[in-house]
């Protein structure tokens, strides 16, 4: 069970609203198409395209499976947050692929466990462009803006109010952030040693406004070890990603597409 999971696709703004239009000049309209199209690992339609694949790392017992979704949208409100049982708050649990299907998402991943996370993270809760909690944290922050700018920040940049009058619409708190303020591999993570082990992964990330990507590794199994924090940021500076920030992992490591799982569950 999960308490919030994070989403592209489902329900968007009435037909011909643009609320949630990117100013992105027609940047990505070879990504999309008027008629929804889609095969066991692609989907594409007038605001979304979503491509996933399967990876390796490593060799034997090291070995490491992981799968990328590449997202591209047109429209912001695509990227959308979700609580268990759709409602705020402690106790209300909801299996992941039942609420991925609560909302009808073409890609669902799990989010930062937000209201587990009190005891070593606390922080702010944007979800959907409502503030649900204003409390100080040690950890990084991760902010999706509704002009589709993603940033990640240390616990002594990250400014809420300041987050808020920039127009934030997501916030994550669990961390570490993966990449440093020029993309590249970060060496030193903020978090906990039992979080920079080997473990089963979820992480998102940015490159530009309307590009992300989401990110899954197995772990715990004979076919697949899991990733460290340090292996997991050097997959998002291969990328070419902007930013990157790690999400809650281990058995809630998760990842759905057009109501399938991708990665084998443990």
């Amino acid at each position: 069970a999960e308490q919030g999971t994070l989403y592209a696709g489902g329900p968007l703004q009435p037909e011909g609203s643009s609320a949630g239009s990117l100013p992105l000049e027609g940047k990505f309209a070879d990504r999309f198409s008027d008629t929804v199209t889609t095969t066991d690992t692609s989907y594409r339609s007038k605001d979304l395209s979503i491509t996933v694949t399967a990876h390796t790392l490593g060799k034997g017992s090291n070995r490491v499976a992981y799968y990328v979704a590449d997202v591209y949208t047109s429209n912001i409100d695509c990227f959308k947050t979700y609580f268990a049982q759709n409602t705020y708050g402690s106790g209300f649990t909801e299996k992941i692929t039942d609420m991925s299907a609560d909302v009808g998402a073409v890609l669902a991943m799990n989010g930062d466990s937000y209201c587990y996370n009190h005891q070593h993270t606390a922080g702010s809760l944007i979800r959907n462009g409502v503030v649900y909690r204003a409390e100080p944290t040690s950890s990084d922050v991760c902010i999706l803006y509704r002009d589709g700018v993603m940033r990640t920040y240390s616990p002594g940049q990250f400014d809420l109010k300041q987050a808020v009058q920039d127009g934030a619409y997501q916030s994550w708190t669990f961390g570490p952030r993966l990449l440093d303020d020029q993309g590249r591999a970060m060496t030193e993570f903020n978090t906990w040693d039992y979080i920079r082990e080997s473990h089963p992964r979820s992480a998102v990330g940015y490159y530009e406004p309307g590009h992300y990507c989401f990110l899954v590794a197995d772990g715990r199994s004979a076919q697949s070890s899991g990733m460290t924090l340090q292996e997991m940021s050097l997959v998002f500076e291969k990328l070419g990603c902007a930013a990157a920030y790690n999400l809650d992992g281990g058995h809630s490591a998760f990842l759905a597409f057009q109501g399938q799982v991708v990665n084998p569950r443990r």
